[in-house]
């Protein structure tokens, strides 16, 4: 009997864990609201500049085939 209730009050346990941090989050959302439009940068990068329309994903990778070929 005492390991039920053992086992009942450890998931009565983790339940209370989960809520409190729900209700944190809650909180912390309700509180501290982000923007609905991201301010935009007011100057692009040197580098981004310089590569025009191109991708910035794997820019590394395509440096190291061209100079292999």
């Amino acid at each position: 009997m005492s390991d039920a209730l053992g086992l009942l009050l450890l998931v009565v346990y983790i339940a209370a864990i989960v809520g409190l941090a729900a209700a944190i989050t809650l909180a912390v959302i309700k509180i501290f609201p982000t923007e609905r439009n991201p301010k935009s940068p007011d100057t692009p990068d040197d580098a981004s500049a310089k590569r025009g329309s191109e991708s910035t994903g794997g820019s590394l990778f395509r440096r190291s085939k061209k100079a292999a070929t």
